[in-house]
């Protein structure tokens, strides 16, 4: 596969391989737990610990919501370069009545789909969570320049917030594919981040604790001010790809949220372990999708 795939395939397998313990707030319990990768999602796991079970029937290798919102863009990308009424059609045909993902649907995600209906425009919910940057892997991978990532997350969340966090991400993919170290790909990021963004960022990649403690510090919910200065701080340590996607589960929080991002970035370099790949319940599904874009857009 190559490195574009390998991003994209990363952030799906991080997105399943924390499903268990996603939005487990209790990082004792998590280790308690024993391994946190992979777990089948299990609202016993989450009694008498802080934290909320929303993935009931769910299994062992289920994309949670965010790898459907990641998959929404990879089709609309397959039609060509982003277009927001095709966004809007894959995103109905996803999230609306009878639409093909079954599972939990956030609130950022119900505030999109009204949008939607209502002729919005842009239609993102007005929503500082992390939903706001599960499309961001394909935007770049397929090349949308960095402008038109900023348009197209309109689209998925109209917020302040998300406007100073998302460039921050989308540079830090850009230059991973463009061949960056991590801590070079980070730097990147930072440079690119708003004004809002750029302090958080900055202190996540100048700590010096420990990703778990830094997450008890600032948060390791949903908004965007703790998952993507957490996010930073969990990739300026991890040695790799496995590493960074076991400590992020082992956070706690919102890991399933912060799994796209941390995937995409470090599966650009460093390929997911094949034996994760094969855990992905539909990886075969997904695996051809992107390999029918890169082969169509990328040539």
């Amino acid at each position: 596969m190559t490195n574009i795939e390998n991003a994209l395939m990363g952030a799906y397998i991080a997105d399943a391989a924390t499903l268990g313990v996603h939005w487990l707030y209790d990082p004792d319990r998590i280790a308690a737990l024993g391994n946190a990768l992979w777990r089948k999602p299990d609202a016993a796991d989450f009694e008498g610990a802080k934290g909320v079970f929303v993935h009931h029937g769910k299994r062992r290798g289920d994309i949670s919501q965010y790898g459907a919102q990641m998959r929404v863009m990879l089709r609309t990308l397959a039609h060509g370069p982003f277009d927001a009424a095709t966004y809007h059609k894959e995103f109905t045909a996803a999230f609306g009545p009878g639409g093909w993902w079954h599972g939990y649907i956030d609130k950022a995600t119900k505030g999109t789909l009204a949008n939607i209906i209502a002729e919005k425009s842009p239609t993102g919910a007005h929503d500082d969570q992390i939903p706001a940057l599960s499309g961001l892997p394909p935007l770049v991978m397929m090349g949308t320049a960095l402008d038109t990532c900023a348009n197209a997350v309109a689209h998925i969340s109209n917020h302040e917030t998300t406007a100073a966090y998302a460039p921050a991400a989308a540079a830090a993919l850009h230059a991973a594919l463009s061949g960056a170290t991590i801590p070079d790909a980070l730097a990147a990021g930072l440079d690119a981040a708003g004004q809002a963004a750029r302090d958080p960022l900055a202190a996540a990649l100048a700590s010096d604790a420990d990703p778990v403690a830094y997450a008890g510090d600032i948060g390791r919910a949903c908004p965007l001010p703790q998952t993507l200065p957490v996010a930073f701080r969990i990739a300026s340590v991890a040695t790799g790809y496995a590493d960074a996607i076991d400590i992020n589960a082992r956070v706690g929080g919102d890991n399933c949220g912060r799994s796209i991002f941390l995937g995409a970035l470090f599966g650009v370099g460093d390929p997911p372990p094949p034996l994760w790949a094969a855990r992905l319940r539909i990886g075969p599904d997904l695996a051809a999708e992107i390999d029918a874009l890169a082969k169509e857009r990328l040539g």
